[in-house]
């Protein structure tokens, strides 16, 4: 009989900063990452992410980032005026940036290649 296994690794770009909030205790990163689908032009596939304990990558997971994520599929559902709805997201367990945002800047500082969190 086959085990079961749940990962997911994708590479892309944040769509929008990092919001940061509270749950209980704990912090907790949500953020998009936009993947382009290849050999489809204009396919694009939006993953919600959630970060538990981002740390101090949190500063660096802004919109037009590069990042690589890996972690495992989750359904989140909650009641909607009686309805009940649903959406997958990516509950991040590593994150790599890969470079830096793609946005103008005229700041001197350097750009690191990769940081892994």
């Amino acid at each position: 009989m086959a085990s079961s296994y749940n990962s997911l690794t994708l590479v892309g770009n944040l769509t929008r900063d990092a919001e940061s909030k509270k749950v209980g205790d704990t912090d907790v990163a949500r953020y998009a990452i936009a993947v382009n689908e290849p050999g489809k032009k204009g396919g694009v596939l939006y993953m919600d992410c959630d970060h538990w304990e981002p740390g101090a990558v949190l500063q660096y997971l802004v919109r037009g980032q590069s990042v690589l994520a890996e972690g495992i599929l989750q359904r989140q559902e909650w009641d909607k005026d009686g309805e009940i709805k649903s959406k997958m997201v990516l509950k991040v367990k590593r994150l790599q940036l890969l470079g830096s945002p793609k946005r103008s800047t005229d700041a001197t500082e350097p750009e690191e290649e990769f940081a892994s969190f």
